[in-house]
């Protein structure tokens, strides 16, 4: 009887070859997630982890939404301190009667309680990632993203097989979108990355499945039921209504439903999408409210605290009021949106975005910019709906472009573009039918040139993200110097903001190991190397107090080499020189536009890229016995800006 149900039971899972597939993915993972040992793994928190590992905590053991001191204390059962959390002041609401409309009145007053504090972060993620938090510990959250990179695996499964794709062609494209992008370095992070990938790669699932599925018979399945009927597009929009409250840029992702049911003149969904969409996103922003006192949970007094500004509730010096940094976003930043250079900033930035270096669409999302070629290049199976998704996600890029111009790729130094990330489940339902082994053939093959070393290394990339574009074909793209102060170089000092010739001088930024350390106003290029080096001019304060950017228009550079040698300089020109061993000599390039930088609140700069390559290098002490240096040094530079006058 037992081996009967058995064969039953198998002759029922390879009737569905993507229920075997998935049920893999999950086993492979799962078996990751329970085994591995995260907190030293992972070597302390990265970005926003802290806030969402403490909160995520506090809804698992103490059932609220607070931090308070036995929060803090927990934090150092497995890490060195909670690293960047936010952290904000709660506010007492009170309702007041109003004799204009809407008749109420909302009085904000600030939380009498200083015993505790509440996190600067949507709450949704954690909310749901507690009961494997609860049950697993901290191994809990990769049980969660095992379970949810397998969802996302049956959904673009289930879409290519019901949009006519063979079951092997749609499980080897799932896999390869998925695994050939960066999308599988977000399972060791503790943030909502994955989580908001999966609630857009569901809703869109759940919204697109009956229309790719149009033209197939129905199955006399519950399941197919549902995916046919009109609950599933209402299903979608109340998750594209949660992926909002995460992450509110995710609200443009509603319009290409919305767009598209106006098209078809199907108002009843309208009404009911929109319904589901908005009550959603109210439902959770008016618990936000309730428990914090803010609906806006980055809103009030926010403020992020690190080791060296003490942590409130560490002692009684160190306190909310006297540590930290200030980090609210209350209001729309129009001085960065409609400054002088804005439409500079986003020619640059599209060009960054598609082939950026750290954060570029082609070198991390390499199967979805096959899947838009594939949409454009099979024009009889395009359908009309693929044109909405495609607008709404041209329209998403652009308006994180414009919207965050100067971190549209995520604070921190993420692997990628974090923001973006989300928006990627889109491309897979462009797709025209795939029927051969080739479209998943090419995206591998390509994505894995770009991404196989952060995916199959995914917590030293994670901890290290500036490390895989050191070598590679990635060196082959341009570093985007709209994100300066979020390029992973930034967060090291000894290679950051480094003080070079010129008067005034110049910051100069060394994202890759083709130059040592500067010493004094000069720096070593290593032999047979080629060295990047970004190049930030200062401003100038005019008669009139006026703050004025100073631009470059030349680099003026001395060149010393160790060893005989083919030096190359390129910046706006390029300069080709034949040193002999020891040789002097002065070259002036071409600085080129240079590419308008405003953090913030910050004056801004002009930021210049020039690069340095050596044929030959020659280690000091093994030439000389009195030396004791064993860098291989190829040339010694002196960079000198030559101004135009401001």
């Amino acid at each position: 009887m037992i081996a009967g149900r058995l064969s039953a039971a198998w002759r029922w899972a390879a009737d569905r070859p993507g229920f075997l597939a998935s049920t893999a993915v999950a086993v492979v993972l799962l078996g990751f997630a329970i085994s591995v040992d995260f907190p030293r793994a992972s070597r302390g928190f990265k970005g926003d982890e802290a806030t969402y590992y403490s909160l995520t905590y506090s809804l698992a053991k103490d059932w609220d939404f607070a931090f308070q001191r036995r929060d803090l204390v927990r934090v150092w059962a497995e890490f060195p301190g909670p690293e960047g959390i936010f952290l904000k002041r709660g506010s007492k609401i009170d309702v007041q009667r109003s004799s204009s409309f809407p008749f109420i009145r909302l009085e904000r007053s600030p939380n009498p309680s200083r015993a505790r504090l509440f996190y600067g972060k949507s709450y949704i993620y954690p909310l749901i990632a507690s009961p494997f938090v609860g049950l697993f510990g901290t191994n809990g959250f990769l049980i969660f993203h095992a379970l949810l990179l397998a969802l996302n695996f049956a959904a673009a499964y289930a879409f290519l097989t019901a949009r006519g794709s063979t079951p092997v062609a749609a499980a080897s494209f799932a896999a390869v979108f998925i695994f050939a992008s960066v999308v599988p370095v977000y399972f060791v992070w503790l943030t909502p990355e994955l989580f908001n990938v999966t609630l857009v790669m569901s809703a869109y699932f759940l919204w697109t499945y009956r229309l790719a599925a149009a033209d197939t018979p129905p199955r006399d399945t519950r399941l197919d039921r549902f995916l046919r009927s009109s609950r599933a597009e209402y299903a979608a929009a109340a998750l594209l209504g949660i992926a909002t409250f995460s992450k509110p840029t995710h609200a443009l992702l509603f319009l290409p439903l919305l767009a598209y049911s106006l098209w078809k003149r199907r108002f009843r969904s309208v009404v009911v999408t929109c319904l589901c969409f908005g009550l959603v996103v109210t439902a959770l922003v008016v618990i936000n409210g309730v428990t914090t006192g803010e609906f806006n949970y980055q809103g009030g007094f926010r403020k992020t605290f690190y080791a060296r500004t003490g942590f409130p509730f560490a002692n009684p010096v160190e306190t909310f009021d006297n540590r930290g940094q200030g980090m609210s976003t209350n209001a729309v930043p129009f001085d960065i949106l409609f400054h002088r250079d804005t439409a500079t900033v986003l020619a640059w930035n599209v060009i960054y975005f598609l082939v950026g270096r750290y954060s570029g669409l082609l070198p991390y999302f390499f199967p979805g910019v096959l899947a838009a070629v594939l949409f454009l290049w099979a024009r009889r199976t395009r359908q009309t709906w693929q044109w909405f998704i495609a607008v709404g996600l041209a329209c998403g890029a652009g308006a994180l472009l414009c919207y965050m111009p100067y971190t549209y790729s995520g604070g921190g130094g993420p692997v990628g573009n974090r923001y973006f990330v989300s928006f990627y489940p889109l491309f897979l339902f462009l797709l025209p039918p795939v029927r051969s082994a080739g479209p998943s053939l090419a995206a591998l093959t390509i994505g894995a040139l770009f991404v196989a070393k952060v995916v199959l290394n995914p917590f030293y990339s994670s901890f290290n993200p500036g490390e895989h574009a050191k070598a590679g074909p990635l060196r082959l793209l341009p570093i985007e110097l709209t994100l300066l102060n979020d390029l992973p170089v930034s967060a090291d000092v000894d290679r950051a903001r480094r003080t070079l010739a010129g008067a005034p001088p110049i910051a100069a930024y060394f994202p890759d190991d083709g130059a040592y350390a500067p010493e004094g106003d000069s720096f070593w290029v290593k032999g047979g190397s080629r060295a990047d080096v970004i190049l930030r001019a200062p401003t100038w304060q005019s008669p009139d107090n006026r703050i004025v950017p100073l631009r470059i228009r030349a680099f003026t550079v001395e060149v010393k080499s160790g060893p005989p040698n083919h030096v190359v300089i390129s910046a706006g020109s390029r300069a080709r020189l034949d040193l002999a061993a020891g040789e002097v000599r002065v070259v002036q390039v071409d600085a080129g536009s240079g590419v308008p930088y405003k953090p913030a609140e910050f004056p801004t700069n002009y930021v210049y890229a020039l690069s340095i390559s050596t044929s030959a290098g020659v280690v000091p002490f093994l030439e000389d016995p009195a030396s004791s240096d064993s860098r291989y040094l190829g040339v010694a530079v002196r960079i000198v800006p030559i101004y135009f006058n401001p």
